[in-house]
C-alpha cells in the first residue's frame, strides 16, 4: 500500500499540473474574431458606478486637477500645431469626455498631444485648417477599425528603439521651434530644424532679456513646483505666472 501510494501520488500530481497548465494556456490564448459590440457590454457596469455618491468628491477633485493641467497644455499644443488656441480647448474637452465614457486607460491620450503636433501643423500648412476635421475623423475611423479587428497586436512588432527615436525627434523639433519665441528672435518661415537652430545661433546677439527671463522662469517653475508639493499644477502655475508677468510689466 505504501508503494502504491507513493506511486499514485506523483501521477495524481502530474495530472493536476497538466490540467492547471492546460487551463492557464486556454486562458492566455488570444481571442479571435471581430469586436463588433465595441466592448460596450463590459462598460455598462462602469457607467453605473459613475453616479455613485461615494466617489463624487474624488471625481470632482480629479476633474479639477486634470483641468488645471489640460488647459495650459492644450493651449500650448494648439499654438505649436499652428491652429487657434480655442481648437485645443475644444479638442481636449470633447475627446476627454468620449475617452472617459469608452473606458480610458493610463496609456491613452484623448486630447492634443505633443507627439502629433508637428503632423497636425504640416497638415494645416499643406491642406488648410478646413481639412483638419476630415483628417481627424479619418484617423479616428482607422483606430476604430483597428480595434474592431484586434489589430493592436501589430504594435508588439515595432522595436522600442523606433518608438524612442520618434519621440526624441519630435521633442527636438518642438524645442527648436520654440527657441526663437523664448529668445524673441525672428526667423524665416519654412525652415527645417537644423536651419532654425542655425538662424537662432546667428541672431543670438539680439536676444530679448525679458523674454529669456520669462522662458527660464517657466522652465524653473515647472521643475520646482512638483518638488514643493506633488499636487501643485506646475504647468498652470508657470503659464499663469508668465502671462500675469507679461501683462503687469508690459512685456
Amino acid at each position: 500500500v505504501r508503494c502504491s501510494s507513493a506511486v499514485s501520488k506523483p501521477v495524481a500530481t502530474d495530472a493536476l499540473t497538466q490540467a492547471a497548465t492546460a487551463k492557464q494556456e486556454a486562458g492566455n490564448k488570444p481571442e479571435t474574431g471581430l469586436i463588433l459590440d465595441l466592448g460596450i457590454p463590459t462598460l455598462l457596469p462602469e457607467w453605473r458606478k459613475m453616479f455613485a455618491p461615494s466617489t463624487v468628491v474624488t471625481d470632482v477633485t480629479a476633474g479639477i486637477t486634470v483641468g488645471c493641467v489640460a488647459v495650459p497644455l492644450s493651449l500650448a499644443i494648439a499654438v505649436a500645431s499652428g491652429v487657434p488656441p480655442e481648437v485645443g480647448l475644444v479638442s481636449a474637452a470633447v475627446a476627454g469626455v468620449a475617452g472617459g465614457l469608452m473606458g480610458g486607460t493610463t496609456l491613452a491620450i484623448t486630447g492634443p498631444a505633443a507627439a502629433i503636433s508637428l503632423l497636425v501643423c504640416e497638415a494645416v500648412q499643406t491642406h488648410g485648417l478646413g481639412t483638419l476635421p476630415f483628417i481627424t475623423l479619418a484617423c479616428g475611423g482607422l483606430q476604430l477599425a483597428m480595434g474592431v479587428a484586434r489589430g493592436g497586436g501589430i504594435t508588439e512588432y515595432v522595436p522600442e528603439s523606433v518608438i524612442a527615436g520618434f519621440t526624441t525627434g519630435i521633442g527636438v523639433m518642438i524645442l527648436a521651434g520654440q527657441l526663437p519665441k523664448a529668445l524673441d528672435l525672428t526667423v524665416p518661415a519654412g525652415l527645417n530644424t537644423v536651419e532654425v537652430v542655425q538662424a537662432v545661433a546667428s541672431g543670438i546677439g539680439g536676444t530679448n532679456p525679458a523674454a529669456l527671463a520669462l522662458a527660464l522662469g517657466v522652465v524653473g517653475t515647472m521643475h520646482a513646483a512638483p518638488k514643493l508639493h506633488p499636487k501643485i499644477p506646475s504647468a498652470l502655475v508657470a503659464v499663469g505666472g508668465a502671462t500675469a508677468a507679461s501683462q503687469l510689466l508690459g512685456l
